[in-house]
């Protein structure tokens, strides 16, 4: 029991006491006198402690400092507002150190807008901020590495592609280099700082890449190690049907075999006579087992009308389809051809066409040709194209599975040229669009998890947990997000690879330090926080609290009572003299 309640149970029993005496006294008004004595006590109640009221005020700005805040910034703050400092903020004295924003929003009710200053709200604030009007004064950006987009895994063999941007660091270049410390790709920074190159990731495992920034004289600025986890891809089933051997074809089946690609062929020599590797059969459990299977049109010409169909119905169950044109097309390849969606016919064009080059002066090995067609699709996507934006190359799907069509005539020449490389790439991406879709659907995990920093792990089942780099599990607590799928929020304690394990899927993610990379840090920070500010609503400027009622109403009320009380007792008073 509480004061309130001792003095209001006590107040209580005194009004019971004085209406009791007050009845047992024989008097004409009685009935009034033990009805003011009850208001008068439960006025005296309120009066002491009043009840609690919504009350609407003029709400203010809360001013938050954030960490990266500078010294100009400071020095600029306004004044007469409420203003609070973030963890990491060498605030002044006169500023309020609050553990969060949530903790700031608790202590300042009255807040009904933020004006962040400094490097922007850190991630474990940003939800909070939502419901509010946000202003942002950003601080300058740091030096080093601000954008990045590196993609969290990669299959082995495949090539990955690296992107971001620099800032502070003008006619400076980017590096990647690989566990070894050798120099993989290398690209000159663009004038606003961008750079973008790939590289070919190899054996499976975790491979602990970096980047580093170099700047005009040579000397490194930044060294930001990259983790990326290879996974070991599933080699591809690939079938060639051919009807005259080629140069191009050459070159893409000793790529294939030096890629690690099960394949098989059948390349017709001369009438009746065929080289034959591996399984060639076109029976439906040959094709059902297959991937992929490349055909040119003298080829599928001398394909039957039941062998035709058995292509095009494993086709729609899943099967990738690619259709070279090595040649003139006959007449009836071009119809049967248009039933697989592609209408192929000549046409007078330029057939010298370039691919694209990062560089500014053309690659002579980039300079190639293609055959003098016009393909026309009405639900197709370019596999290739050229530097000017023309198709080399279409896909397009075929119910489970995908058809493309490819006339351009001499990638091999990218290989001659010394580029294997770029050869490899060049199939690699194309088998990899078209070839059936195989491999179990991951969790997802994140791209850049940090120490003690809140992650998302969505795509869970019951019991997922995550293995740290020690070995033990974390248990999650699993809960279905608004789109309807389960996550969990994981807050990585130690740097290094951890493991989200979920109904015996692994998906490997790394977790930097908290510290690491602060430049990129402080810039996703900014931009999230910038984000909010730009998508702030106008709202108004009052907000409701609740508050206790004013005493006075009831002190007053309180007199009146009292005061015909003491009006009733005194005329009680004279009616007994006489």
């Amino acid at each position: 029991m509480n004061l309130a309640h001792l003095v209001m149970l006590l107040i209580g029993l005194g009004a019971l006491v004085g209406v009791w005496r007050t009845w047992r006294a024989p008097s004409p008004r009685r009935a009034i006198r033990v009805a003011l004595q009850l208001i008068a006590a439960i006025l005296l109640a309120l009066m002491l402690f009043p009840p609690s009221v919504d009350e609407r005020f003029s709400a203010g700005t809360l001013v938050v400092l954030t960490p990266g805040i500078t010294e100009a910034q400071l020095a600029a703050l306004p004044g007469g507002l409420a203003t609070v400092a973030l963890p990491g903020v060498a605030a002044p004295r006169d500023v309020e150190p609050t553990p969060d924003l949530g903790t700031a929003l608790r202590r300042h009710a009255d807040a009904a807008r933020l004006h962040i200053v400094g490097g922007g709200l850190p991630p474990r604030d940003i939800d909070t901020a939502r419901a509010l009007p946000i202003e942002f004064d950003a601080a300058p950006l740091r030096d080093g590495i601000v954008d990045l987009s590196v993609p969290a895994s990669v299959r082995a063999g495949s090539t990955f592609a690296i992107a971001g941007r620099v800032h502070g660091v003008a006619g400076g270049r980017v590096e990647l280099r690989d566990p070894a410390g050798a120099v993989v790709a290398q690209t000159a920074l663009a004038d606003d700082g961008a750079f973008s190159f790939g590289a070919r990731a190899r054996a499976p495992g975790h491979a602990s890449y970096s980047l580093r920034v170099i700047d005009r004289a040579g000397n490194a600025t930044e060294d930001l190690p990259q983790p990326i986890n290879v996974l070991a891809g599933d080699a591809l089933r690939v079938l060639v049907l051919a009807g005259a051997p080629d140069p191009e074809l050459k070159y893409l089946r000793r790529w294939a075999t030096d890629a690690g690609i099960e394949l098989a062929s059948r390349i017709v020599l001369s009438d009746g006579i065929a080289m034959n590797e591996g399984k060639g059969a076109l029976d439906a459990d040959t094709l059902a087992s297959t991937d992929l299977v490349i055909v040119d049109e003298r080829a599928w010409k001398g394909l039957d009308a039941g062998t035709k169909f058995a292509l095009a119905d494993a086709t729609r169950n899943g099967l990738g389809l690619l259709l070279r044109v090595t040649g003139p097309l006959p007449e009836a390849v071009a119809s049967e051809w248009q039933t697989l969606g592609f209408r192929v016919r000549a046409a007078d064009v330029p057939q010298t066409v370039s691919l694209a080059s990062a560089s500014a002066t053309p690659d002579p090995a980039a300079v190639l040709s293609r055959r003098a067609l016009l393909v026309e699709s009405d639900d197709s996507a370019p596999l290739l194209r050229a530097n000017d934006g023309t198709a080399l190359a279409l896909w397009r799907g075929d119910g489970r599975g995908r058809v493309a069509i490819w006339w351009l005539a001499d990638s091999y020449r990218i290989a001659l040229a010394g580029d294997a490389s770029a050869f490899g790439t060049l199939w690699s991406r194309a088998l990899a669009t078209v070839a059936r879709a195989r491999g179990a659907v991951l969790p997802d995990v994140p791209a850049d998890a940090r120490v003690d920093v809140r992650s998302v792990l969505c795509g869970l089942d019951e019991g997922a947990y995550v293995e740290r780099p020690d070995g033990t599990r974390v248990a999650l607590a699993i809960e279905a997000a608004d789109d309807g799928r389960r996550c969990a929020g994981y807050w990585p304690d130690a740097v290094g690879w951890h493991t989200l394990v979920s109904n015996g899927r692994r998906a490997s993610f790394h977790a930097r330090a908290a510290n690491a990379a602060p430049a990129l840090d402080a810039a996703r920070n900014a931009d999230a926080t910038r984000a909010l500010a730009g998508a702030a609503h106008a709202s108004a400027t009052t907000a409701t609290r609740r508050v206790s009622a004013a005493r006075w109403p009831f002190f007053a009320a309180w007199l009146v009572a009292i005061a015909a009380l003491w009006w009733l007792e005194r005329t009680k008073a004279r009616e007994s003299e006489k």
